[in-house]
């Protein structure tokens, strides 16, 4: 469990002196004034905290209640000018805001780290149709793509990155670029590329992906050409693993695991795949609607470190990444944005993924029970201590008090409501623990 103790330095730290210098460094503020660079932040900060929805006028608001008068064309005419200093800002709340502790599951601990990457795509005002296209046609003319990394291990968010809408996912490797010995990296198919798993393979780390079933597939042994379709339908296990090698050229090692679905979760995936066919006005083949009948997994993890099951089960953790997206969507409204000019749309969304950087800190230590933290129920017992978290950040001993009281709240009323049947993911992972124990 984490020491509460730690969790308020960092903050006071980050949104006083840490603000103040980077405030002079970026030249947002070159002389002085009563709106600091730290008040600045708290005020964007906090504010979209207590309303993600907040105008300026409302921000002006939350500037009085850090005992700074300003008007709304005053507010309005920093906000311009924060960009730069909203930036680096980020980029330190996300080196500051880490997690010691990992989760208490031995089988996630013989990973360094278990990086999990997914991309979200969000509209913005047309105003940024040059610098963040959409994807055309009927969707928006402007949209920026949301590339997050979350480190599951130790609940901290690892990187976010900005791309234009239209960007395919596939084009990312802002993941890649200092990879860290031991730890697994969790993609979907979008992610899918020979180039990324060998790059994740030779600095002795890890890869789990879905297999993109376009790719050449050969056995390891021989070397010979697999028909995938045949080599699935020849076996009768509805669970086996083998090693291959995947790539006409690259011929990357690695085991292949794979799991026969049942026929309504097929049936499901085929209505799916052809609903999205018939609106992107393609056709399906019958062999790629068969191949929907498996699921099929390739990994450099060997089955000393994870058996068959538990490849399965640790793919799944990838989707606790939607989490987080929901809490910079429909909690933190990181997808709506009320400017139209371009510095004011930029530090909005600067200043609101700070507020998800900071409540992912302060909710990721507490993910190993059996009720799993409810996100909007965080959410909302955090929005409701904002006031105090105002009145305290300048003293370091009342706002750890705060924070003491904050985490008590979500402990007690944050946590989803008890399930009869269906497990939560850190119950599944221990309860695997202890059969294969």
């Amino acid at each position: 469990m984490t020491d509460i103790s730690t969790l308020a330095p960092k903050i006071q730290t980050f949104f006083n002196q840490t603000a103040n210098q980077v405030a002079r460094a970026t030249g947002f503020v070159s002389r002085t004034s009563k709106l600091t660079g730290a008040l600045f932040l708290q005020t964007l900060t906090f504010g979209f905290l207590d309303d993600p929805d907040a105008s300026v006028a409302g921000l002006v608001e939350t500037s009085h209640d850090l005992d700074v008068t300003i008007t709304k064309q005053g507010l309005q005419t920093r906000i311009t000018a924060a960009v730069p200093f909203l930036t680096e800002m980020f980029q330190q709340g996300l080196r500051l805001f880490r997690n010691a502790l990992p989760l208490d599951l031995k089988l996630l601990q013989q990973f360094t780290a278990i990086f999990i990457t997914d991309g979200s795509t969000m509209a913005l005002p047309d105003v940024l149709k040059d610098e963040f296209p959409g994807c055309g046609g009927t969707g928006p003319a402007a949209a920026v793509k949301l590339q997050l990394t979350f480190e599951f291990l130790h609940g901290v968010i690892a990187g976010i990155s900005w791309q234009a809408g239209r960007v395919p996912d596939q084009a990312y490797a802002g993941d890649l670029q200092s990879i860290l010995p031991g730890s697994l990296h969790l993609t979907d198919l979008g992610y899918f590329g020979l180039a990324r798993f060998r790059a994740i393979d030779e600095h002795t780390a890890f890869f789990l992906s879905r297999f993109d079933t376009k790719t050449a597939l050969f056995d390891a042994a021989m070397a010979e050409p697999i028909d995938i379709l045949a080599w699935l339908c020849a076996h009768a296990e509805s669970q086996f693993e083998q090693e291959v090698l995947i790539g006409s050229q690259e011929h990357l090692r690695c085991r292949m695991v794979v799991v026969r679905v049942p026929q309504e979760v097929a049936d499901q995936r085929r209505r799916k795949a052809q609903e999205t066919a018939r609106r992107k006005g393609r056709s399906l083949s019958a062999r790629h609607l068969e191949l929907m009948n498996w699921s099929i997994f390739i990994t450099n993890v060997p089955a000393t470190m994870l058996s068959l099951q538990q490849v399965v089960l640790l793919y799944s953790v990838r989707w606790q990444i939607e989490l987080l997206f929901k809490l910079c969507k429909s909690e933190c409204a990181l997808d709506r944005v009320a400017g139209r000019r371009r510095e004011r749309v930029l530090s909005e969304l600067y200043a609101k993924l700070i507020g998800v950087v900071v409540m992912q800190f302060l909710l990721g230590p507490y993910r190993d029970h059996d009720r799993e933290l409810s996100t909007v129920k965080s959410v909302r017992i955090i929005q409701h201590y904002v006031a105090r978290l105002i009145e305290t950040i300048g003293n370091l001993d009342q706002l750890s008090e705060t924070i003491q009281d904050l985490v008590a709240r979500v402990l007690k009323n944050g946590r989803k409501d008890k399930r009869q049947k269906r497990l939560t993911t850190y119950q599944q992972i221990r309860a695997l623990e202890q059969t294969l124990a």
